[in-house]
């Protein structure tokens, strides 16, 4: 039952569309399936690193004064604000460059781990954590179940843009990445307000 819990959770936090799932899909709709399905092997991976020590530091995490965090989003929200800008003004460049990833599963795993998203989801799971959840094997299980998920749904984004990338010519992946540009500008905003 806790691995339920784990996953239906892990589905409401890497569901919401970030910096991650926008990249996977953009490598999935430039380079294909194959391509986007190691880079969604990359993302599992991180999570599989991260979720442990977030999970086992709620305790620090609810320490902290709600200044630094607030902080911490503030920061977060700009970082994905610039990329977003970024994003918008150069698409052909953002397409370029997500198209030229070498390594997939590597670098979508480094970009989960410093993803701001990521870490605000992981923390704010930590600290909402439930005392019958934070026993050790509750959390264990409640760990494999975010990650179950996390492999669930970026698979399935993976292969959903891996099947589009034949279909789709300049103009609608240039739209997409535009799309992508705005979906960032609105999550930044967010966390900055």
């Amino acid at each position: 039952m806790i691995l339920l819990i784990g996953f239906v959770t892990g589905l409401a936090l890497v569901a919401p569309i970030g910096p991650v799932a926008l990249t996977l899909f953009g490598l999935g709709a430039e380079r294909g399936r194959r391509v986007a399905l190691a880079g969604a092997g990359g993302v599992v991976l991180a999570d599989a690193l991260t979720m442990p020590v977030a999970l086992g530091s709620a305790g620090f995490l609810s320490s902290l004064d709600g200044g630094i965090v607030r902080g911490f989003e503030v920061v977060m929200g700009l970082a994905l604000v610039a990329l977003a800008v970024s994003t918008i003004v150069a698409t052909d460049r953002a397409r370029a460059a997500v198209a030229g990833i070498r390594r997939p599963t590597r670098t979508l795993a480094l970009m989960t781990i410093v993803n701001p998203l990521s870490l605000v989801a992981w923390a704010g799971v930590a600290l909402a954590l439930p005392s019958s959840l934070r026993s050790p094997a509750a959390l264990v299980a409640f760990g494999a179940g975010l990650v179950l998920a996390s492999a669930f749904w970026h698979s399935g984004l993976a292969m959903a843009a891996g099947s589009m990338a034949r279909r789709m010519g300049d103009g609608p992946r240039r739209t997409v990445t535009r799309v992508s540009g705005v979906v960032l500008l609105v999550v930044g905003g967010v966390l900055v307000a």
